[in-house]
């Protein structure tokens, strides 16, 4: 179905409640993590994965999802993709263990997976090509919304308990929205599909799915587990794997695949995913290493930490509309100044924090720089990849893109984590010797409990559980556990600061590769879609920006 519907709006309101539930979401998880970390007695790495463990599964079944509702009608995929998330919503909510948890996450991901990848060919659906820059632009300022409503009402949520439930109403949230949509999507919204034959690559569904666990399972799990051998050579696997999955895409056609290969023989195109790589591994790991910091060695609330981060989406939204007004034309130089923005925002901000300076407004203040620079950046990037691509591979590129993005996504909580709690395991008996001359008075075996107890914190896998050592009548003693306390906050301090190196490096780098890039978004081959029905998984033709910063992408 490609006609216009007659009243389009209210059919748009319902979609954009599913994609506004999906991008809260994930800001909502993210700030609140540590309090989630805290009431199920988990570890750092289960941490890791509440997040990651729903970006793995959307990103290895976004292309797909688009591909299901392309074949069995977009009402009806979206229907079960809204309905599946809502469902799954409550279970995370009731989940009794880290465990229950980050299975359900997965499987919320996956029916993500179905739910978002519709709204854009909806819009497309809803709207002809002369109405839909109002309809993108709306889509642009819900998404908007959603960044900056996640971390705000997740610390909220998470600090204020609400109704008793503490973190669990988080996901509770999502229960009247998915009805809502539900009955919305059944009363107003048409049914579509594509009026081509089309099939699903399962084989190459499995060989992405082989491919993302083989990368981000030791990333998550390596640091905890010692780096056993397997994990080792699960990593080395993924080369082969990778040049597996290419092999079956270049055996099952143009038609059939599910990436179209032409698109890794244009430098600009694999370029811009390696870039795309860098500054979503880079975003993430800067977010996770911030929250971790203020919140288990700050002892921050996580209202505190998201209204301060918040400071990110005011700043993307100051310079987003005005990078997407100039990028068809500067769009790279637009990119390399933002990237150099970010960097300078995450160095100043490591600065500030290693000289025990950070406060509510300094890490507003800078993360308001760095929203600035990504004002530069993300409502621009995949515009400026994809410019390159013609018009017959541009919802493959898309897709591709946007999987990538996801990906990188969970790949950047496994690497922050890696770093950073492995400069805190390493820096705590440092920390632990620097303290020491404050309890040189307190008696003997004030220095051995000092330098047992900083040593066990800090190499522990779950930070709210207190080890034996730390609970002796040496180590109780008011002096010895403050010299304890301040050698722990200053030990995560520094680990923090060293860890924000990596993003900012990350961003430079993507500075070096810019170059390879399209000078804008207007200057290639590719050129505007037409009316033909894309979405963000790849399932038609490239959809135009919004006229205002397009932010579907989860960072935060």
């Amino acid at each position: 179905m490609t006609e216009t519907v007659r009243r389009p709006w209210p059919c748009l309101l319902v979609v954009l409640f599913a994609a506004f539930m999906d991008m809260m979401d994930l800001g909502i998880v993210s700030v609140a993590a540590p309090s989630i970390q805290r009431d199920l007695h988990s570890d750092y790495a289960s941490a890791q994965w509440f997040m990651a463990s729903y970006a793995l599964a959307f990103a290895v079944l976004l292309i797909p999802g688009g591909r299901l509702g392309d074949i069995y009608g977009r009402k009806r995929v979206f229907m079960t993709g809204v309905a599946g998330f809502t469902v799954v919503s409550v279970v995370c909510a009731l989940a009794p263990t880290a465990g229950v948890l980050i299975a359900a996450r997965f499987v919320q991901g996956g029916f993500g997976a179905l739910m978002v990848p519709q709204v854009l060919a909806v819009l497309q659906i809803l709207f002809p090509a002369t109405r839909r820059g109002m309809a993108l632009a709306a889509y642009g300022t819900v998404m908007n919304l959603a960044q900056l409503s996640g971390p705000i009402l997740g610390g909220i949520m998470a600090t204020d308990d609400l109704l008793g439930l503490g973190w669990r109403a988080i996901f509770l949230v999502n229960v009247p929205i998915g009805a809502l949509v539900l009955v919305g999507t059944a009363v107003l919204l048409p049914e579509s599909r594509s009026d081509r034959p089309l099939r699903l690559d399962v084989t190459g569904i499995v060989l992405v799915a082989l491919l993302a666990g083989l990368v981000s399972y030791p990333l998550q799990q390596g640091r905890a587990a010692g780096w056993p051998p397997w994990m080792l050579a699960a990593l080395a696997a993924a080369l082969p794997a990778g040049l597996l999955f290419a092999w079956h895409q270049r055996r099952r056609g143009p038609q059939a695949a599910l990436v179209p290969v032409a698109l890794f023989r244009r430098r600009s195109f694999v370029a811009g995913i390696v870039l795309l790589l860098l500054v979503y591994t880079a975003l993430l790991a800067q977010q996770m290493v911030v929250i971790w910091h203020t919140q288990i060695g700050l002892g921050w609330s996580p209202l505190r930490t998201g209204a301060a981060g918040a400071g990110w989406v005011l700043g993307l939204f100051l310079l987003g509309g005005f990078a997407v007004t100039l990028a068809p034309r500067i769009g790279r130089a637009l990119l390399v100044s933002g990237c150099l923005l970010v960097a300078a925002s995450i160095a100043v901000l490591s600065e500030v924090i290693s000289h025990d300076a950070l406060g509510f407004w300094r890490l507003f203040g800078c993360m308001t720089a760095l929203g600035c620079g990504l004002g530069l950046v993300v409502p621009i990037l995949v515009d400026l990849v994809l410019a390159g691509v013609p018009k017959r591979d541009a919802g493959g590129g898309s897709g591709v893109a946007n999987a990538v993005i996801y990906f990188a996504s969970a790949v950047g909580i496994g690497l922050s984590g890696l770093v950073f709690f492995g400069q805190v395991s390493a820096g705590g008996d440092a920390h632990a010797r620097a303290q020491e001359y404050r309890v040189a008075d307190a008696g003997p075996g004030a220095a051995d409990a000092l330098r047992a107890c900083v040593h066990d914190r800090s190499a522990a896998a779950d930070p709210y559980r207190i080890p034996a050592s730390c609970r002796t009548s040496r180590a109780t003693d008011p002096v010895v556990a403050a010299a304890t306390t301040e050698a722990l906050r200053q030990n995560f301090a520094d680990s923090a600061a060293n860890s924000l190196w990596y993003p900012a490096g990350a961003f430079l780098a993507a500075v070096a590769l810019a170059p390879l890039l399209p000078r804008g978004s207007g200057t290639a081959d590719a050129g505007d879609a037409d009316d033909e029905v894309v979405a963000a998984d790849g399932s038609g033709a490239r959809p135009e920006n919004p006229a205002g910063p397009r932010v579907d992408v989860p960072l935060n």
